[in-house]
């Protein structure tokens, strides 16, 4: 495969409008209530209209505020459309055009007073904004497609439980899943996610799957006749093995499995659908490699035949991620996001002569995690960020970006944005590392500046070239901010985001010392204030990091487990821990070598803050319950801050600000002794 790297020139005009050249104001925490999200949910097939969503966090009511607008690409009118409040107002999600973009189909929950209706499709018209419910599931709506001619919608959902709610004493909750237990969700039952047929003329649903299995991303070919959609055959519960099934909506013969690779085929965690090709013949999709390879094997966007069943893995020798598929109106070629070292670019691969072009530039960060671009005949509109703007919205047209939402240019305008430089240094090992540096807006390289390496969470992620508040409110509090991908990030190839495979915080901690060695080379890093910090995976190597090197005076360590004996049964990954490390019964060791920093616990002097979501069954309170209690009875400075009923990720825009605020008073603390 050919990637041409020169093929458009880029005249980013529009984006230095929003350039803070005479900014007067550092970034503080109470700044979290002045941002907002952007968030492009669809484009209408002429690219003359789009809908998005914006959120921004409300203070007086503890939530955020989501606003659904439609705008006028030509015009650049934009109006609103949905309002919603956390409880309040109109819920929303999953917001896609109608076959003449007219109106949008969305999934909503009511109004706040009829919330207990469950989860549906509805419609908007867009001329008169009259909203009507579509369908009337008994239970909730979590996906759905619409066929181009709307007469069929393909839904994912799952009725609700024949229990009676009572407001008496609760039922014993009974278990008897392999899996039981899931984030956001809680304790599992019996109710899975099934697919149903609705058809929009009779208000008919069918419901097409069974069983003790769970469906997702349904997708309806072009000329409606047919649905695919991503489950797993066998024991569900124990197993990656996602494959890709298609039904003819009309018969009643049973779906049929189109890929068999053994592999991880468009899983609902990459949350990219598959997507058919225009004239329906095939179906671009995320192949993920061997599904014992969990989330270390890569995502390649591969074509397969519907007929056939042969696949062209087309990304396969780039050896980096890829998601988001897309085809050329004509089916000549396919558009993806590919994520590289610090980068994610959207690509315009040709299927006539294999060769692969750059359609975005290097530092404008596409997130592949979901759908964020749209191409409509000579037109791109996309969701973008940079090191020193956040998330707006652009249109790309004959080699030129304009920005065409604005959401964030009266806050960041008026902000002082630290400088970010791309850093590389060599490791124990020689390895090449490379990462971010964030400096303060007025930087003196003849000052001494305290340092503060954060870790990203995954593991198997990255950091890259996107505006992150977190760093620029360090920077702007003093810090240099160094951020780093050591091994086992993605954007660098198979090899090295496996590279920890059942060997967490062995190799990767000694990735962030070899940070820190580089940093200290430099003059103006103050040796006696070196802090580090992350969440997640973040927070375990945290952990691991500073139960063997002494040198940092301060950590936060948020949503992390050390003794990862205790998360056998208590968090969500029962099924990864035996794939990647086998039972504790039968392989001890590999159960002890990952627990380092719990088992080693008195090599730790680092003080070191614990931060962790009461709710939290990804990365559960026991992990960070345990490390607090460790360095408190070893006499080291410590504290332990839950977050009532939070999950893996705070939702409370009061407890965000109060994790930052905790974030600058330890690290102040305990850098200034």
């Amino acid at each position: 495969m050919v990637m041409n790297q020169n093929k458009f020139i880029f005249f980013l005009v529009s984006i230095f409008i929003f350039s803070p050249l005479h900014a007067d104001n550092s970034f503080k925490t109470e700044d979290v209530y002045s941002m907002r999200s952007v968030f492009l949910s669809d484009v209408s097939n002429d690219g003359s209209g789009l809908v998005f969503i914006t959120g921004k966090a409300n203070k007086k009511e503890d939530d955020f505020r989501r606003i659904l607008y439609f705008l006028d690409t030509k015009k650049g009118k934009k109006l609103k459309l949905l309002e919603s409040l956390g409880e309040k107002g109109m819920s929303f999600s999953s917001v896609k055009f109608s076959s003449d973009s007219k109106s949008i189909y969305f999934l909503s929950s009511g109004i706040s007073e009829s919330r207990k209706n469950n989860t549906q499709v509805w419609s908007l018209n867009l001329s008169n904004r009259v909203k009507k419910r579509v369908t009337h599931f008994d239970g909730n709506i979590t996906d759905y497609d619409v066929s181009k001619d709307e007469k069929t919608i393909a839904f994912i959902g799952v009725k609700n439980s024949e229990e009676e709610i009572s407001d008496e004493t609760p039922p014993p909750i009974v278990i008897d899943r392999y899996q039981f237990k899931r984030d956001y969700e809680g304790f599992l039952g019996k109710n899975r996610d099934h697919l149903f047929i609705f058809d929009t003329k009779s208000k008919k649903e069918e419901q097409i799957t069974s069983g003790q299995r769970d469906h997702y991303h349904p997708a309806i070919s072009p000329d409606g006749k047919n649905v695919v959609f991503m489950t797993k055959e066998g024991e569900f519960d124990r197993h990656n093995d996602w494959d890709i099934f298609i039904k003819e909506i009309k018969e009643a013969k049973e779906p049929r499995k189109l890929t068999s690779n053994n592999s991880e085929d468009s899983s609902p965690l990459s949350g990219s659908r598959p997507q058919w090709s225009p004239d329906g013949s095939k179906i671009a999709y995320l192949h993920g490699g061997d599904h014992a390879m969990l989330w270390y094997a890569l995502q390649e966007v591969s074509i397969i035949d519907v007929e056939s069943g042969i696949t062209d893995f087309i990304t396969k020798d780039l050896d980096r991620n890829t998601t988001m598929p897309q085809w050329s109106k004509d089916g000549q070629n396919i558009y993806f996001i590919l994520e590289d070292d610090m980068k994610s670019q959207l690509i315009k691969y040709s299927l006539m002569d294999n060769t692969s072009e750059e359609v975005t530039p290097e530092n404008m960060y596409l997130d592949g995690y979901s759908r964020n671009y749209y191409v409509r005949d000579d037109k791109i509109l996309f969701e973008s960020s940079t090191a020193n703007i956040p998330s707006e919205i652009y249109l790309l047209k004959e080699g030129q970006i304009d920005a065409i939402t604005t959401e964030n240019e009266d806050f960041i305008k008026n902000r002082l944005v630290g400088p970010t430089e791309l850093i590389s240094f060599q490791s124990f090992d020689n390895l090449v590392i490379n990462g971010m540096m964030i400096k303060p807006h007025d930087f003196d390289p003849k000052k001494k500046y305290p340092l503060m390496i954060r870790i990203h969470g995954g593991p198997v992620s990255q950091y890259g070239r996107y505006f992150d508040f977190d760093w620029q409110l360090f920077a702007s509090n003093g810090y240099v901010v160094m951020v780093t991908n050591p091994r086992g990030s993605s954007g660098r190839g198979f090899e090295f985001q496996k590279s920890i495979f059942a060997n967490w915080g062995i190799e990767d901690s000694k990735d962030i010392s070899a940070a820190l060695d580089f940093a200290l080379d430099l003059d103006y890093i103050d040796d006696n204030k070196l802090g580090i910090g992350g969440w997640s995976y973040g927070s375990m190597l945290t952990n691991y990091v500073i139960a063997k090197d002494n040198r940092f005076h301060a950590a936060t360590s948020g949503a992390g487990i050390s003794n990862i004996l205790s998360g056998f049964g208590d968090d969500h990954y029962i099924r990864e821990y035996i794939i990647e490390m086998g039972t504790p019964w039968d392989n001890l060791d590999a159960w002890l070598n990952v627990s380092h920093p719990f088992l080693n616990a008195d090599d730790i002097v680092t003080p070191t803050l614990f931060l962790v979501g009461e709710k939290d069954y990804n990365v559960p309170l026991i992990g960070s319950e345990q490390m607090y209690q460790a360095l408190k009875h070893l006499n080291i400075p410590t504290q332990l801050i839950i977050y009532p009923d939070e999950n893996h990720g705070l939702s409370k825009p009061s407890y965000i600000k109060d994790r930052l605020d905790r974030y600058l008073d330890w690290y102040e603390k305990y850098l200034e002794e």
